[in-house]
């Protein structure tokens, strides 16, 4: 008897083992430092903003937040370096990012999103005056 539930058992865990899992999008990445994650972050959204990959885009960024493309459109044509970066509580990410050539702050916010494919979606990016 305890060889057919262990045969079963085996079989289960093998067939689990073949099957892709999509569900933990959020391991794909494996960078643990919040300020590599921002400019891991930027650099894909600015490279969605440069080769006009509007679908991309979107899953990376609140398209609803108006001021996130024109920010972020200045951020990616000149050099901006992040001053500042953090996990929040709840897992998300807030960076404070500077131009080099202008005076000009900007802050990020990121959430946790499963539809992203990088397992954050961009939901405010704002400038401080």
């Amino acid at each position: 008897m305890r060889l057919p539930i262990l045969l079963l058992t085996l079989a289960v865990m093998a067939t689990a083992m073949m099957v892709p899992s999509t569900a933990t999008i959020y391991w794909k990445h494996p960078v643990r430092d919040a300020n590599q994650e921002v400019k891991y972050q930027l650099k894909l959204i600015t490279d969605a903003l440069n080769n006009k990959d509007i679908e991309l885009f979107e899953k990376l960024v609140n398209v609803f937040d108006g001021y996130a493309e024109p920010i972020l459109g200045v951020y990616a044509s000149e050099a901006g370096y992040i001053v500042y970066a953090s996990k929040t509580a709840e897992g998300g990410l807030y960076a404070m990012g500077r131009l080099v050539s202008l005076p000009d702050r900007f802050t990020f916010k990121w959430e946790l999103n499963a539809e992203s494919p990088s397992g954050y979606k961009l939901v405010e990016c704002r400038e401080l005056f």
